[in-house]
């Protein structure tokens, strides 16, 4: 996916939750602000930060073009 519109949706304020599809048919979800981070081709996510703010400091990498689309989820949370 093009990493001018992910950073948009990741960078967004005020933030707006959001769901990325992968190719793999997997989704990820980001319920808030600070939990994604742009990387020139990637997007790292916080493992679990929906359930456990504190986390343990696991983390996924996920590479721009594994992204296939995003769903923005509105104020659901």
């Amino acid at each position: 996916m093009n990493p001018t519109e992910v950073r948009a949706e990741v960078e967004r304020n005020p933030f707006v939750p959001l769901r990325l599809h992968l190719v793999s048919g997997k989704t990820v979800e980001l319920p808030r602000a600070g939990i994604g981070w742009m990387m020139r081709t990637a997007v790292i996510v916080l493992q679990g930060a929906d359930r456990d703010p504190d986390g343990e400091g696991r983390y996924d990498v996920i590479a721009l073009r594994n992204i296939e689309r995003i769903e923005l989820l509105g104020a659901i949370r």
